[in-house]
């Protein structure tokens, strides 16, 4: 792959984090509810949008098996009611379903990627689940 392929690769992937890092913001200062669900549906498209790397191995694996294919789409769907939830409490569960998928996906196990994705999905993705953690804690620190 290109350096420049890899740079965007890595400059979407920060990017995408950005919405994530304003979850806890979002808990602290009260955010409108229209603007938590904005956050909400952003982190339930990107989860649905990360499943697909369970198809992407199944469609790669010599000998695939169904689980991870399945299991792709009972992540997409479990993550789906979190934007009926209040923010502390999606926040908790998306973290959940995140942290499910990033065990599935094991980006750090096998050669079928390069190393510097295999890093970066890892950095990520424990960002995402470890900023989901925080915004449901503060949240819920708020309500009790």
């Amino acid at each position: 792959m290109k350096e420049s392929s890899i740079h965007t690769v890595k400059v979407l992937g920060w990017s995408g984090l950005l919405p994530f890092a304003f979850m806890p913001l979002a808990a602290v200062l009260d955010f409108p509810d229209w603007l938590q669900r904005l956050l909400l549906t952003y982190a339930v498209i990107i989860l649905a949008f990360m499943a697909g790397t369970l198809w992407a191995r199944f469609l790669v694996a010599v000998e695939p098996g169904r689980f991870r294919l399945i299991a792709s789409n009972v992540l997409a769907l479990a993550a789906w009611p979190a934007v009926l939830l209040e923010l502390h409490w999606a926040a908790l569960w998306l973290a959940l379903v995140f942290a499910a998928h990033l065990l599935l996906d094991e980006p750090w196990r096998g050669n079928e990627m390069p190393g510097w994705y295999r890093r970066l999905r890892l950095f990520l993705s424990s960002s995402v689940i470890a900023l989901l953690v925080l915004t449901g804690l503060i949240g819920a620190g708020r309500v009790l």
